[in-house]
């Protein structure tokens, strides 16, 4: 069995015992454990990549390794999260949580490692579905209408992407026939040139609205605030970065495979207006947002389409610049959840409803390291240096300027915007009165905070010193999907 193979089976076979036996602490230590050894096997995939159905390539290697490392420190946050949870989850409900907890992951890897266009649908339809249960779990009413909404808009999205690959399967019969050949990625792009022009067309519109809704891309973007403010703190840090990046790169393959076909429309301008209105509703939504959960959430929206823009732009500046401003967010992102649901914990409980900006005012009172770690984090999001994003941003503003600079204005106005409605944020929480006394057993607790300051430690490294190696390998992936 390869590495590859071993990394997706693990997690889905560990849900099925997690749903049916273990308690609520022991759910928790086993999902660390198993997600420690996901780690480790994704480590190994460049090694053992696999092959057939299950053969990953450098792009989804990279993100494996991403995936398994956020899994993993989510995984420890996620033993806080557990002790301080006071929701009053019945037995039930904990299992079905650790169960799809691994469910997403192994989903995940399975959606980046998947040479086939079939299995990558499979793969993002069980993420959806596990998301649903999760969020789902409070039962509140705002709760059950999240889950509901993200069933509703994510099975209408998951619907036009299986019709997009179906199409797909149909364009390619004149140059496979029947048969797998017809659905692989690696097969289907060496020989596009071949594929039915008009049939691709109908197929990328269908996958690209598909695929969009899953990476919440305006106007496909309702289900992912109410998904991201309702659910349990650590399924929020999965949905945060790695199931959007999923299908980012699932958009970015399919464009990639539309560049080479002959007769087809040019994806470019579809996914620049994606994404550039992706940015400008953000933008303008974060200054109305009281809720710390649902405010992120939107802010996903925005750097989700900031790496469809940079894809929409093309070359493999460009591309690269997407790419690297995918890992630079999940990072930083997964750093900022991690924090918050301590700071919550400090201040109220983990629980839906204790995550109001209002609740976070004078956090450095109560713990001050605690306090500056989620304004450091807060901040890295404005993409304002020495902050990681600024580096991704850049290169996506001057690739702008080079490439078709008219639009270059509305996205420096969407990107100001955005960083002033972030940076509002941190003086109420930096120097505002705390509303209460924090508690004090979990004030011992949120002390602990250095997974998220090995995130942001990480983030900083890829994005002014990144390693020779992957500099070379992102760039290989930018220069062969350019």
């Amino acid at each position: 069995m390869s590495a590859a193979l071993a990394a997706v089976v693990l997690p889905l076979l560990a849900a099925a015992g997690l749903a049916r036996f273990g308690t609520r602490f022991s759910g928790a230590y086993a999902n660390l454990a198993i997600c420690a050894v996901v780690f480790g096997l994704t480590l190994a995939v460049p090694a053992s990549p696999g092959a057939g159905l299950l053969h990953a390539d450098p792009l989804g290697m990279i993100f494996g390794i991403l995936t398994g490392f956020v899994g993993l420190t989510t995984a420890i946050t996620n033993l806080a999260f557990v002790h301080g949870e006071e929701s009053g989850f019945g037995l039930r409900r904990w299992r079905v949580y650790h169960a799809m907890s691994q469910v997403l992951l192994g989903c995940t890897l399975l959606g980046l490692y998947a040479d086939n266009i079939g299995l990558l649908w499979v793969a993002v339809e069980g993420a959806t579905i596990a998301a649903c249960l999760g969020v789902s779990l409070p039962r509140t009413a705002s709760a059950l209408e999240a889950a509901w909404k993200y069933f509703i808009l994510g099975g209408v999205g998951i619907a036009l992407a299986l019709f997009g690959t179906m199409v797909t399967y149909l364009a390619a019969q004149q140059a496979y026939g029947p048969g797998l050949q017809a659905m692989s990625f690696a097969a289907l792009t060496q020989h596009a040139a071949q594929l039915d022009g008009k049939l691709m067309t109908l197929a990328f519109v269908f996958l690209l609205f598909g695929y969009g809704t899953k990476a919440a891309l305006v106007p496909l973007h309702g289900w992912l605030p109410d998904a991201y403010a309702e659910g349990p703190a650590p399924l929020c840090t999965v949905l945060s970065g790695l199931m959007l990046n999923v299908p980012l790169i699932a958009i970015l393959r399919f464009r990639h495979l539309m560049q080479g076909t002959s007769g087809g429309l040019q994806p470019g301008p579809f996914l620049l207006a994606l994404g550039l209105a992706s940015l400008l509703l953000t933008a303008f939504s974060l200054w109305r947002r009281r809720d710390a959960r649902r405010f992120f959430g939107f802010s996903s929206i925005e750097h989700s389409g900031l790496a469809a823009f940079a894809f929409g732009l093309g070359g493999a500046p460009a591309i690269f610049a997407g790419l690297l401003h995918m890992l630079l967010h999940t990072l930083i992102k997964s750093a900022l959840f991690q924090a918050l649901i301590r700071a919550a914990a400090l201040r109220g409980g983990t629980a839906p409803g204790n995550y109001g900006f209002f609740r976070l005012r004078g956090l450095p009172a109560s713990n001050k390291a605690l306090g500056w770690l989620l304004a450091l984090c807060i901040f890295a999001l404005t993409g304002l240096p020495p902050s990681g994003l600024f580096t991704s941003e850049f290169l996506i503003v001057s690739q702008t300027i080079q490439r078709d600079p008219f639009l270059a204005l509305p996205l420096g106005l969407g990107l100001v915007v955005c960083a002033i409605a972030v940076i509002r944020q941190l003086g109420p929480l930096l120097f505002g009165i705390p509303p209460g006394k924090p508690r004090p057993a979990v004030q011992r607790a949120g002390a602990d905070i250095g997974l998220a300051w090995l995130h942001l430690l990480a983030a900083l490294v890829l994005a002014f010193a990144m390693p020779w190696p992957l500099v070379r390998a992102l760039s290989a992936v930018a220069g062969t999907l350019q």
